[in-house]
């Protein structure tokens, strides 16, 4: 291992993407737990919503992963 290795932290955010059933709409998960998850959305008529939702009443159709580099 070089010594510029120990210089440079890696990490990765993850983005889920998820359709809410009832809405109609995409959202992405803010917190996902065994039972409900923290989702965020906006509906049709622009209105931000931050709701917790049983894990049944959305579907996950993506997840998009972000690898980081940072240098200490």
């Amino acid at each position: 291992m070089s010594w510029r290795a120990d210089q440079v932290k890696e990490y990765y955010d993850r983005v889920v993407i998820v359709f809410i059933h009832e809405v109609g709409v995409y959202g992405t998960v803010d917190t996902m737990g065994a039972f409900a998850s923290v989702v965020k959305y906006t509906t049709k008529d622009g209105v931000d919503h931050e709701e917790i939702l049983d894990n049944d009443d959305f579907s996950i159709v993506d997840e998009i992963v972000f690898q980081h580099f940072e240098e200490e």
